[in-house]
């Protein structure tokens, strides 16, 4: 079954308790942040394993790569490290190939937070997978779509990912998810399993807050007034201008009064206050058994901010998940040495991805060989190793 454009009854019905970014709510109120027609599959085999995917359309081949297939697979990016040969082979199935145009419109199947994953009972299921999967790719062909792509699909969902290779699907790696499993039971656990001038950072990094007159705090998002939105929606335009994105204060304000809104008491703000002013934060949304970082912000010009990204997006919301009863971070992708420094692991993560026309199959064939192992790792070594 197909819903198009609202989320179908039948979609609450698949878990009572889903992961926040499969939950209608979420659905509702955050869809936007991928493009497109919004797109739910439920597949109801008739035995209880039901399997749901939502999914959005792409246009055309303007989609940024991290939302477009042909992207992924032709002109990857800076993530990726492909020598002499590999470059040539990528090269050439990129001109065998057709033009990009006839990749979409694309099928992208991908929840708002870039992860990809199952929903339903039937989502362990081999046999309920595979149905669903050539249920959507039915779908897409019927439609007249030019591909499909599963992007984001978490390092868990073996089954899914089975399933996927064996409907022909492409693999392409992705990026590298960095998760942090919290040691032992308490912050002094977690500071002992880091290397010593890690350990020393954190210490170092207190002390100089300290000397600023930085404090950090904690609150539920739920509890920001609209003076403490619009402090963050300044630092969140100091953070797109350091790496070069447009300013967009409309959109970050719209986003944070839509979290604040619907998702308030899943927000926990992490923030670094000098003389009564935030001069850096970073929000987690509790996912359940994982809170995920969402946002951060500094105000780069004020010298006082220097080593609060470190305190409010690592050293305070580890330390507040011991005294809460977390026990996983997830601090998504890029800047795999930060993290990887700060006792995360790096999972890969993957995306499948088909062109439903024939004569492009052999190119994309060739293009995601020439991927296999080429993520960058910290220290610029490339490979698929879980480290």
């Amino acid at each position: 079954m197909r819903a198009v454009g609202q989320c179908p009854p039948q979609w609450a019905a698949l878990d009572a308790e889903p992961p926040l970014f499969a939950s209608a709510r979420w659905l509702a109120r955050m869809g936007d942040r991928i493009d497109g027609e919004h797109w739910w599959f439920v597949h109801q085999p008739g035995d209880g394993r039901d399997v749901g995917f939502f999914g959005s359309v792409s246009e055309d081949s303007a989609v940024s790569e991290a939302k477009n297939p042909w992207r992924l697979l032709f002109e990857p990016g800076s993530a990726r490290s492909l020598g002499r040969p590999a470059l040539e082979r990528q090269a050439a199935a990129r001109a065998a190939g057709p033009a990009p145009e006839h990749w979409f419109p694309s099928l992208v199947v991908t929840y708002p937070g870039l992860e990809c994953f199952p929903l339903g009972p039937g989502r362990h299921s081999a046999q309920a997978l595979d149905g669903a999967v050539a249920e959507v790719v039915a779908e897409a062909r019927a439609a007249g779509l030019g591909s499909v792509a599963f992007l984001y699909v978490q390092p868990e969902e073996t089954e899914l990912s089975a399933a996927l290779r064996r409907a022909a699907f492409l693999e392409v790696p992705t990026a590298l998810r960095a998760n942090l499993r919290l040691p032992g039971t308490t912050f002094e656990d977690y500071l002992a399993s880091l290397g010593r001038d890690a350990r020393k950072g954190v210490a170092r990094i207190r002390r100089r807050l300290d000397r600023q007159g930085v404090t950090v705090r904690q609150l539920l998002l739920r509890d920001a007034d609209d003076r403490l939105v619009e402090e963050l929606v300044g630092l969140r335009m100091t953070h797109r201008a350091k790496y070069g994105r447009r300013p967009d204060a409309a959109g970050e304000r719209s986003q944070l009064h839509t979290l604040r809104e619907s998702f308030g008491e899943r927000g926990r703000l992490q923030l670094a206050v000098a003389d009564g002013r935030t001069v850096g934060f970073c929000l987690f949304l509790d996912a359940g058994g994982i809170r995920h970082a969402w946002m951060t912000g500094t105000d780069y010009a004020d010298p006082r901010a220097d080593g609060t990204y470190f305190e409010v997006c690592y050293h305070a919301p580890i330390e507040e998940a011991y005294r809460t009863g977390c026990r996983e971070l997830s601090f998504s992708y890029g800047a795999e040495a930060n993290k990887l420094e700060r006792g995360c692991r790096l999972d890969e993560v993957a995306s499948f991805v088909l062109p439903l026309d024939s004569a492009g199959l052999g190119p994309a064939r060739e293009a995601a060989a020439s991927l296999a192992g080429a993520l960058v790792r910290p220290g610029g070594a490339a490979g698929s190793d879980t480290q």
